[in-house]
């Protein structure tokens, strides 16, 4: 994770709706009630919603790992914290970095935990004892049922190294370092799929030495070479960048990527929530655009790929892996400031975020939220206690019922601001049909402050669908949090309530998320 690198090429992106463009008054709208409709489309998929996109990702960062996921003094996975994590429900979940990654041995962390050597983290300062390695990612994440996704180093590492370590995970065979795991006491294949090839390799500051993309994409082909060589079903995401940086790597390496990642941090200005939502309207659109390129530069199926690399092409079209995404504001505690205090707005965010993944699911297929405990986290904790961020409040309620096809919404409501840019509805919207249990999710986000929103909501399409279910979630305040000082008080609240009349006006509390639920037929 590098945050300057994200907002560099931000400032480089003209159509992006920067947050400087945004007037001193906070909010347009200005009274107590407004109106808004959203017509939803039964008939029009915007592609799947794959449970990808619920992820997580942890890093050798401050107190990220040691601290958060296992206690400081014993290492030992925290029970409290994992039970948290257990209620986020993640599918995937990344390993060990971020930008660490490139000065990360593998082999440091595996076999006796007495023999494993304490290295300096020259990335985040500070000391790693390598306690916390390969197999106990490994079984942290068959605790969560979730899929480990590892990430290579590409450089102070060897694609011979990452292919070991390939072998040591996936090997089935009696090859020297499938037996080494056998030996560490793990007889059956760890079976990781999700592999990246380096992370954020454009990043000048950083120890790496690939900013060339034409030098990436040259070593990422060395690395998949000889790490499909291993294992032909992985699957691949090569590190993505700007406009420029994407074009190459695309061209050269889609035959065998099956994610391009991209990395997107959101922040407020400082007493300006709104800058907050202004900005997560200019990452959809660097989606979107993102998405032009991917469809320009990388067919949607191989042709004419060379036998004798000995392994099969991607056997799907490129899709986006937002690895690293979530809520980066500059004043927090810890290790580079990085333990921040959400409050309830950050949380609107939070929710903002997942109806763009779900908008733009023909494209984003794999999301990993950075992180997961104290460091940009949905979860706080010291050595007694543990806490939910306001953050986690929307990631666990989405991750519950926002699945299957994503439908297209159309929102038509107040405007959040005046003048310097587009407007930006006060409402935000997504909508979901899940084929398996025949019930349909509306969300509904209300970004402002104070106004309850009068929302009209129209089903297109011959189905008839009955409201059965309303959850909302509302806080004590617009920037209300929960702390550590007080770790039994939640200024969260959230409300399930069942409907029977089926009303076809919806009263969006302010400030409020809010997932309505149908059945359908």
């Amino acid at each position: 994770m590098y945050k300057d690198s994200r907002r560099s090429f931000l400032r480089q992106t003209s159509q992006v709706a920067l947050a400087s463009l945004l007037p001193t008054s906070l909010w347009a709208f200005s009274g107590k009630s407004s109106k808004a409709s959203v017509h939803v489309h039964l008939n029009q998929s915007r592609g799947t919603i794959e449970p990808e996109i619920y992820g997580q990702f942890i890093e050798y960062l401050g107190r990220s790992i040691t601290g958060g996921i296992v206690d400081a003094k014993t290492n030992q996975v925290r029970n409290d914290v994992l039970a948290k994590v257990k209620r986020l429900a993640p599918p995937v979940l990344r390993f060990p970095g971020g930008t660490v990654t490139k000065i990360y041995h593998w082999q440091d962390g595996v076999g006796p935990k007495a023999n494993r050597p304490v290295r300096p983290n020259l990335i985040w300062g500070g000391e790693e004892n390598n306690q916390f390695g390969t197999n106990e990612f490994i079984q942290y994440c068959r605790q969560l049922k979730t899929d480990p996704f590892l990430v290579v180093n590409m450089n102070t590492g060897t694609p011979e190294e990452a292919s070991n370590w390939v072998e040591y995970c996936n090997g089935k065979g009696k090859t020297s370092f499938a037996e080494l795991r056998r030996k560490h006491g793990f007889a059956n294949a760890h079976g990781v799929k999700y592999w990246g090839l380096g992370n954020e390799e454009n990043a000048g500051p950083d120890t790496g030495r690939l900013q060339n993309p034409a030098a990436y994409a040259e070593m990422a082909w060395q690395f998949a070479k000889l790490m499909k060589l291993q294992d032909p079903t992985l699957s691949l995401i090569i590190a993505g960048h700007d406009e420029k940086w994407n074009e190459i790597v695309l061209k050269e390496l889609h035959p065998i990527a099956d994610y391009i990642s991209m990395h997107l941090y959101a922040s407020s200005k400082k007493g300006q929530p709104a800058t907050l939502f202004t900005q997560l309207a200019g990452f959809e659109k660097q989606i979107e655009q993102t998405h032009e390129q991917i469809k320009r530069l990388a067919p949607e199926k191989v042709e004419k790929f060379d036998r004798w690399y000995r392994f099969p092409p991607r056997a799907k079209g490129v899709k986006l892996a937002i690895d690293e995404w979530g809520i980066w504001e500059s004043e927090g505690k810890g290790a580079y400031n990085l333990e921040v205090t959400y409050q309830w707005f950050h949380a609107l965010g939070v929710a903002s975020f997942l109806n763009i993944f779900q908008r733009q699911a023909e494209i984003v297929t794999m999301a990993t939220w950075a992180q997961t405990v104290n460091v940009l986290a949905p979860i706080l904790s010291n050595d007694h206690e543990s806490i939910c961020q306001t953050v986690f409040y929307p990631l666990e309620l989405y991750r519950q019922y926002c699945k299957g096809v994503s439908l297209t919404a159309e929102v038509k409501s107040e405007a959040l601001r005046q003048s310097g840019g587009e407007d930006l509805p006060m409402l935000d919207s997504s909508a979901s049909f899940d084929e398996k249990t025949g019930l349909a999710t509306l969300a509904l986000v209300n970004r402002h402050p104070e106004t309850a929103i009068e929302t009209t909501i129209v089903w297109e399409g011959n189905t008839k669908l009955n409201l059965f279910e309303r959850h909302e979630l509302t806080a004590t305040g617009f920037t209300a949090y929960n702390t550590l000082d007080d770790p039994k008080k939640d200024v969260v609240h959230y409300q399930k309530t069942a409907v029977t009349n089926n009303p076809p006006t919806i009263t969006v509390s302010p400030a409020s998320i809010t997932l309505l639920r149908y059945k359908v037929g």
